[in-house]
């Protein structure tokens, strides 16, 4: 994607918005890809969601031809560099360096999540299970050896994303696909607790959609 980019002179746009400030392990999405690009939209990661803030970081060729053309680079808003967010960003990127989490990320509570989260592959409702860092996601399916979907009017995404927040996990549906995204401060503990929760919802949704 970079060689092509660069080759046609195509600006290159890396969403940061999920995979910023640690998730993958590194400190952005760009650099686990090993890519640079001119383009890197950002938010959530910035501040923890503790309040809401959100930038584009452009590259120097883009500044440039903004400065260069336009005199001036426009960015100011009503409330851009909100200082009670911009606060809460610095605060939350101190901790973020001074407790050294993307290195545990990368090294420790990302590798024995990913492990963890492998087991739930062998629920006869889950095609596939994939993570980087504490970033991942399931595959529900109706038939695992053909990786079969359910009819999308049965809502088993759904059905089952309704089962794990009765047993106290918080993860999303999108569609069929639960994704997982669990906070860089996870311990082993709270881990097997979130598998195994996941794994009962999972037996629940199968007896929901048996049911139907």
């Amino acid at each position: 994607m970079q060689r092509i980019c660069d080759e046609y002179g195509i600006l290159l746009i890396s969403d940061e918005v999920i995979t910023g400030f640690g998730r993958l392990g590194e400190w952005f999405g760009a650099d686990y890809c090993d890519i640079q690009p001119d383009f890197m939209p950002f938010a959530k990661g910035v501040t923890s969601g503790y309040l809401p803030l959100g930038g584009v970081i452009i590259s120097d060729r883009v500044a440039d031809v903004l400065i260069d053309k336009g005199g001036e680079f426009f960015h100011g808003y009503t409330y851009s560099g909100h200082p009670v967010a911009c606060a809460v960003a610095i605060a939350n990127l101190k901790l973020i360096r001074s407790d050294d989490l993307v290195a545990r990320v990368r090294d420790d509570i990302g590798p024995y999540l990913q492990r963890k989260w492998l087991d739930l592959l062998d629920h006869p409702m889950v095609g596939e299970t994939r993570m980087v860092g504490l970033m991942g996601a399931l595959e529900i399916v109706k038939d695992k050896k053909s990786l079969q979907r359910f009819d999308e009017k049965q809502g088993a995404g759904t059905i089952c994303r309704d089962h794990l927040l009765d047993n106290g996990v918080c993860l999303r549906a999108v569609g069929d696909t639960i994704v997982c995204a669990p906070p860089l401060v996870l311990s082993y503990a709270e881990a097997d607790e979130l598998v195994d929760n996941t794994w009962k919802a999972l037996d629940m949704t199968q007896q929901s959609l048996s049911s139907t």
